[in-house]
């Protein structure tokens, strides 16, 4: 009695483990049933492609000087505009426009993909005139991404009135996203910029020139400091005004990026702190770029040909479970189940590790069905030669013994494939990877627990 539980246990635990992978586990968060499995991840083969070119910008920009050869905003409105010149200076400098550079962005902009969790993604750079490709998987996220990859990601601190420079990031040692709770349960989240030994002496020289000063204890001295501020620039574009409370020595600027009190608007603020993190984290681009054209390019493959494929694996799998039903009876049955154990864990494995499935991924899984098979058929055969509980219980661990040459062999094979760029044979890597994994999960756990469980019974 106490062993048929326990069978029924393996096959409940194997039942629920193919309902999670091939059908999935809903909830009703929503008004919509949501599965709370990850999504698949597709390589553009399947889902298409998004082609971007940029171009180095060659336009040019309107530089105000006064008379003194100070650059300034704008005229004023009650000034002598004969005092003032305005110029048309490039966008890129001309001794920017170089091979070396060219090179450079490239570099840049693989790292911020990498970081920014692009999953594929192909840079191509022209080193003679520094127009780029990129190519991208296409869906909700595409556009942003392609905005924040282009951002310059320049960085300053500059004296709100004169505009004169006061630090700049290359100064800057790393930025963080940190986050604060508040008394009422709101959070806030911050951007923390940490400079390095020099921007921190810098930094303390600037918070201490730019104290706000109370009003009514200010002396003639300092009132000339009252109104003093910063301006804290990103991109071109004034992140923030402003003066400080005290002077900082400890050489960090943790700027609030938003106080959020639902989880949409946490998410949104911790994204946006990241974008800044991630670029001031990476280097700045040397060059300014933009868009020349950006187009979708269909995938030529359409559903019912995955279907096709999916089917195709399906009659396979079919076949090879009616042969070891029909030839080895029960034992047959108890190994089918592991064949089907083996790719549900497998599924799972490549769904919450964002392994990118593409036609190599398809390849890789059928080799494992064959070679899951291989192994299957050998312990059955090394099974039917001696029927007892001690043979069942070292036969499995024997076949992995006598195969290990040919497992070691397919590990280094999967490793060496993961850390190659192409998509094909990336996926192929980790699916053969995950693939081991489960059969020695499958092969170790289950289909040795439940042979031994019959033999057992059988004993008895």
């Amino acid at each position: 009695m106490k062993n048929k539980l326990k069978m029924l246990l393996y096959v409940l635990i194997i039942a629920l483990i193919l309902i999670v992978s091939f059908i999935g586990v809903y909830t009703s968060k929503t008004q919509f049933k949501d599965n709370v499995l990850p999504k698949y991840s597709l390589s553009s083969e399947f889902t298409g492609k998004r082609i971007t070119y940029l171009k180095v910008d060659d336009s040019t920009v309107d530089v105000i000087k006064d008379k003194d050869g100070n650059v300034v905003d704008s005229i004023p409105e009650d000034a002598n505009k004969d005092d003032y010149t305005t110029e048309k200076v490039p966008v890129n400098e001309e001794e920017t426009l170089t091979s070396e550079n060219y090179k450079k962005i490239k570099e840049i902009l693989d790292s911020r993909l990498n970081q920014f969790g692009a999953e594929y993604y192909l840079v191509k750079a022209d080193e003679q005139n520094g127009d780029v490709v990129i190519e991208l998987e296409d869906n909700t996220t595409t556009d942003s991404l392609l905005q924040k990859l282009i951002s310059k990601g320049d960085f300053s601190i500059v004296d709100s009135e004169s505009k004169d420079l006061l630090l700049d990031r290359s100064n800057i040692e790393k930025a963080s996203v940190v986050y604060g709770n508040n008394d009422d349960g709101s959070v806030v989240v911050y951007l923390r910029i940490k400079f390095d030994a020099e921007g921190t002496t810098k930094f303390a020289e600037i918070t201490r020139n730019y104290v706000e000063e109370e009003e009514e204890e200010t002396s003639e001295e300092e009132e000339s400091n009252d109104h003093k501020h910063v301006s804290i620039i990103f991109n071109g574009e004034t992140m923030l005004t402003t003066g400080f409370e005290n002077e900082i020595t400890n050489g960090e600027l943790t700027l609030s990026m938003g106080t959020a009190t639902t989880n949409n608007a946490l998410y949104t603020h911790i994204a946006n702190a990241s974008t800044y993190s991630i670029l001031l984290n990476s280097p700045e681009l040397p060059l300014t770029y933009e868009v020349q054209t950006s187009e979708y390019i269909q995938s030529s493959i359409n559903t019912n040909a995955i279907y096709f494929v999916i089917g195709v694996i399906g009659i396979i799998c079919a076949i090879i479970i009616a042969y070891l039903i029909i030839k080895y009876k029960t034992n047959g049955l108890i190994c089918s189940l592991g064949l089907v154990l083996e790719i549900a864990i497998l599924l799972i494995l490549v769904r919450y590790t964002s392994t990118i499935i593409s036609f190599g991924t398809i390849s890789a899984l059928l080799v494992l069905i064959a070679f899951e098979t291989y192994f299957i058929i050998k312990i059955l055969n090394n099974i039917k030669t001696n029927e007892t509980y001690e043979n069942a219980a070292s036969v499995t661990i024997k076949t992995y013994l006598d195969n290990l040459d040919v497992i070691i062999v397919f590990l280094i094979i999967a490793i060496v494939f993961t850390f190659m760029k192409q998509v094909a044979v990336y996926s192929i890597g980790m699916t053969l990877f995950y693939g081991i994994i489960s059969i020695a999960i499958t092969n170790l756990i289950f289909v040795r627990g439940m042979l031994l469980t019959k033999y057992s019974t059988k004993n008895n």
